[in-house]
């Protein structure tokens, strides 16, 4: 091979690797019958590049098999045979070694190429025959004859009498067929097209270095902006203009970065697309019929992490195929259906990247589990016997842990799920196992959609600052010296706990974790302090929740992460260290391993009330905000994802609307006073605030002049002082009149475009499923959304019983008959989980559809609620989406 230079040849390998991914990715069309002249021409073209430069470079080999591969692709393009399956295997074995000989340019001689070149010309000799064994030419002129008469004749002499045209000579290198880097031209090529795209191309090639160096750059750029906003802060109000100056850096700044990010993003598809092929190859050699879905390829996340993903879910994929998905024949004699399903599907939740590998096989046998760990010695037979379903899980993903009969070539070692889950924690994700027998295993992956710049709240425990990723942290709370805080903070023997709208929480305090504090206080001892104010984190990690005390709790921040130093490894709470704007160091806790150090056992489990919080009303949390012209606004707090300090300045506005870009995504934002009557006026503000959401797909978030506070307080609506469906009523809090709003129905009056695809139905859709007036048991103890909920329902034409826990339910299902049941989650005596699983054990009700109506977000308690037994699992305060759920149920159950 001649001396070219490294960048040229460089530049070869990547092109070679993005044709062949174009072969393998359309061979595998092929053979699921996508026979089509246009994926012919692309597949061919793919070979024709990777041939012509080679002979640039003079890689003999390559440009052997590329040829052979070309002139099999060439006799099916031009239909002179059939595909087979052999032909299939053949080129996607020739790709193998193509794609070896590509990425080792050094090694070209010691990489042979005779076994499957030998498999190409054989292909290609059998391709030759049938061709020959075709009729002759003359035969097919007969056949016309005697079909057309002598419109052969008439056809030839017309072609005789066309003019001559002149053969002009090529210009030199014209050996090739141009091809574009991301392969496929579905589109007939023309004269326009040319001109339009032949000078100027929409992307350009950028090395992976270059976006690296720009990436700590901005890095750099976003802590000396902190640093700046800092002292702006301070001395503000001395030097007004140098605060507008400072913002304008500040939105430069972000947007920047926003660009920057979004250069390094790639798409998951790159890693889905590796899985067709080893889902093929595997699930031939198991003897199993497999057919692999994909969902959520546009979802992007930093190259780092997508690099780092390939073999975590090479790995799960295995086994899936391996474990979980069953023999063709068990399938049938089971009643399900062929081909088994895989499904890997990615998307976004709370800031993060949830990527599920999901197969419909035999489930995971925990029976299984709980005998391997005991005969492993983890733990007891009587410990085991107590074990939880997720305390089983966990054991799958230690070192050595095999439930397979016998070793084979794909698994059965022991060797993976420890490797994965520590791969995946190294990226700061988590991996989640859920699975149900006979009905499938769910792997979740939860990764951060970046490794170097993440939103952090920064904390101080004795006088050291941390940071805290956001994405963890799911609710701040202040209890302050009185009544009110002893009966948040309980102690289980001596270990203290948080009780949060019906759940203990651990409560563990960081300093005591990092053993900072000197004067050794013990923990119990701390909490059980009545004249301190604790500020409590809490925390989800994964699927575990516990509330972490802290001394201050500061802004949030946007921190660039830099490597934990090697001393401070050892510890393991560590993720990563940052500077903060102020110039402090603050490390960055690792919150899996927090908990682990302060050995909580953390269990979801919903606590019985007590008979005093059973007398007394039932309180919700309630986000208490003001708008431009003064009045007082609350929304329920279960119902906000977060809410964002934004500059004023960031603000933007097309027309008459106004957007902010948050975390890559254009948000529009709404201000209430705009579509109730309320009073509104210009204010000069610095700094605003934006509530955004839950549970709505569309970005569109609330804006807010000043966020005043977070209550927790029962529900006693005094009517209306407003009109306008989006109020709900009015209620005094601590002598302040406050409306509470609906968000929904704001939204639904405000952009109403957004509804219209999503969230409408057909009103004779309705009228079908239901001819007569429906009955719907409504199961919800807090008095407030059983009234909102209910007149929701009614004003469908729906007949609604409503009672107060799932005890009540039972007892009305028993006396009435229904045709759909409504239920909470959190309710007292019997909450809607176990209403659920009761309902689907009595004969008599087990087909009755259940609708779960509840505040608990999240994968995992939706994933818990449709195993429990569910049919749909839907947010409060949505009148749209509640109302087309009956709908369906009540089709699907007429239907059935």
């Amino acid at each position: 091979m001649m001396d070219f230079g490294q960048e040229l040849l460089q530049e070869f390998i990547e092109e070679a690797k993005g044709h062949i991914g174009t072969l393998e990715a359309g061979l595998l069309r092929l053979e699921e019958g996508s026979y089509e002249t246009p994926l012919l021409n692309e597949l061919f073209r793919a070979v024709h590049s990777i041939k012509g430069t080679a002979g640039f470079f003079e890689m003999d080999k390559i440009v052997t098999l590329t040829h052979a591969m070309e002139t099999l692709l060439g006799r099916l393009r031009n239909q002179d045979c059939c595909i087979t399956v052999a032909m299939i295997d053949g080129l996607l074995t020739a790709a193998d070694q193509l794609k070896e000989l590509v990425n080792n340019p050094a090694d070209q001689e010691f990489i042979a190429i005779e076994g499957p070149l030998g498999v190409l010309n054989a292909l290609n000799g059998e391709a030759q025959e049938e061709l020959s064994s075709m009729e002759s030419p003359q035969g097919v002129w007969d056949l016309w004859d005697q079909l057309t008469g002598d419109a052969a004749q008439e056809v030839a002499a017309a072609q005789a009498l066309a003019p001559q045209a002149e053969i002009l000579p090529v210009p030199g290198n014209q050996n090739t067929v141009p091809a574009s880097g991301n392969s496929a031209v579905k589109e007939p090529y023309t004269e326009a097209g040319r001109a339009k795209n032949g000078l100027f191309e929409e992307s350009v090639r950028v090395k992976v270095a270059l976006l690296d160096d720009l990436l700590n750059i901005i890095g750099e750029m976003v802590l000396r902006r902190n640093q700046l906003l800092r002292i702006t802060e301070s001395i503000g109000c001395e030097a007004p203009q140098l605060d507008v100056v400072t913002h304008g850096i500040d939105s430069l700044t972000t947007k920047l970065q926003e660009k920057v990010m979004k250069a390094r993003m790639q798409p998951v598809a790159n890693v889905f697309n590796k899985f067709p092929r080893i889902v093929r190859e595997l699930a031939r050699s198991l003897g199993k019929e497999v057919e692999l879905v994909t969902q959520g390829m546009n979802v992007e996340m930093d190259r780092s992490i997508i690099e780092a993903l390939v073999d975590p879910m090479t790995h799960l994929v295995r086994n899936a195929l391996d474990h979980g998905i069953e023999l063709p024949q068990v399938r049938l004699d089971k009643g399900k259906r062929l081909p088994a399903t895989l499904l890997l599907h990615a998307y976004h939740e709370s800031g993060r990247v949830v990527i599920d590998i999901q197969d419909d096989g035999t489930g995971i046998d925990l029976e299984k589990i709980r005998t391997k760990a005991v005969a492993r010695g983890w733990v007891t037979e009587t410990e085991a016997a107590l074990l939880k379903e997720s305390d089983l899980l966990s054991f799958i993903m230690k070192p050595g842990f095999s439930t397979a009969d016998q070793v084979t070539a794909v698994s059965g070692r022991g060797v993976g799920m420890d490797v994965v889950k520590t791969n995946i924690e190294k990226l700061g994700g988590k991996v989640e196992v859920f699975t149900t027998r006979e009905r499938g295993t769910t792997f979740r992956l939860l990764l951060p959609l970046t490794l170097v710049i993440i939103s952090s709240f920064i904390v101080e425990a004795a006088g050291e600052a941390f940071a805290i990723p956001q994405a963890n942290v799911k609710e701040l709370v202040l209890l302050q010296p009185g009544n009110q805080r002893q009966k948040r903070i309980e102690f289980i023997q001596t270990s203290p706990v948080l009780r949060l709208r019906n759940r203990l929480l651990p409560l563990v305090r960081l300093a005591d974790i990092l053993e900072m504090d000197g004067n050794n206080t013990d923990s119990a001892a701390y909490f059980a302090d009545e004249t301190r104010t604790f500020r409590i984190l809490v925390i989800k990690s994964g699927s575990l929740w516990y509330g972490l005390a802290v001394d201050a709790v500061y802004d949030t921040e946007e921190i660039l992460v830099k490597p934990v130093p090697a001393a401070l490894k050892t510890s393991g709470c560590y993720s990563g260290v940052t500077v903060l704007g102020d110039g402090r160091i603050a490390m960055i806790l690792d919150l899996e391993h927090v908990h682990l150090k302060a050995k909580l056992r953390l269990q979801d489990e919903q606590l019985r009330p007590t008979a005093e919080e059973t007398s007394r009303p039932e309180e919700t949390g309630l986000l208490l905000f003001r708008t431009s012209g003064g009045e007082m606004l609350g929304v329920d707090l279960s119902m906000v994802a977060r809410v964002e300090k934004v500059a004023a300045t960031a603000l933007q506005k097309i027309g008459s609307q106004q957007y902010i870009t948050f975390q890559g995504r254009i948000i529009r934002v709404i201000r209430p006073e705009y579509h109730l009557p309320l009073g509104r006026r210009k204010t000069k503000r610095n700094w605003v605030y934006v509530i955004l959401p839950r549970f709505v797909r569309f970005p569109v978030g609330i804006m807010a002049e000043e966020i005043y506070d977070v209550v927790s307080t029962p529900i006693q609506l005094e009517g209306c002082h407003i009109s306008g469906q989006s109020a709900l009523g009015s209620i005094l809090v601590n002598g302040h009149i406050v409306t509470l709003l609906d968000m929904y129905a704001l939204f639904q009056a405000a952009v109403p475009e957004y509804y219209q695809a999503s969230q409408q139905f057909p009103a004779e859709q309705a009228a079908a499923v239901a001819p007569r007036r429906a009955k719907i048991l409504l199961a919800e103890d807090t008095p407030f959304f059983a009234r909102v909920t209910k007149s929701y329902l009614e004003s469908d034409g729906y007949e609604v019983v409503v009672v107060e826990d799932g005890v009540q339910a039972l007892a009305a299902l028993s006396s009435q008959v229904f045709d759909v049941v409504v239920s909470d989650v959190e309710m007292p005596r019997m909450d809607g989980l176990e209403l659920v699983r009761t309902i689907r054990a009595r004969e008599e009700l087990k087909h009755l559809p259940v609708i779960a109506l509840t505040s608990l977000s999240g994968a995992t308690n939706r994933e818990r609620g449709l195993r429990a037994g569910f049919d749909l699992y839907e947010g409060k305060l949505n009148r749209a989406r509640l109302l087309k759920s009956v709908v369906a149920v009540l089709q699907k159950n007429k239907q059935g």
